[in-house]
């Protein structure tokens, strides 16, 4: 197993296998359905030696980054808390909305 998850990939680009497919890797380009939540990610686990000590705007590059090396963004975008929230991650449509309302039978 390796010691960081792989951020970068596209593979498989044309169909979301991971429910057929377990071993497939997910990646920030291939899996993850929303921006934000990369953003998240990174501000909590980077860098290694002092998770979450980055600065928003440190964490925002990082972001821009793995977005455009995984062909999400052009690697000339600018990443601030606007242009995050538009970015459309291309897995984003392949999740089941979980539109559950909650109540005395959920846990």
């Amino acid at each position: 197993m390796p010691a960081a998850p792989k951020l970068v990939g596209r593979e498989p680009s044309d169909s979301f296998a991971f429910g057929r497919d377990p071993k497939r890797v997910k990646t920030v380009g291939n899996y993850w359905p929303y921006a934000t939540t990369v953003f998240d990610y990174v501000r909590r686990t980077m860098p290694l030696n002092a998770p979450g000590s980055l600065t928003n705007s440190e964490v925002y590059a990082v972001v821009a980054f793995l977005l455009a090396k995984n062909g999400v963004i052009e690697q000339t975008a600018v990443m601030d808390s606007l242009t995050l929230a538009a970015v459309k991650m291309p897995a984003r449509d392949k999740f089941v909305v979980d539109d559950r309302k909650g109540g005395p039978g959920f846990k």
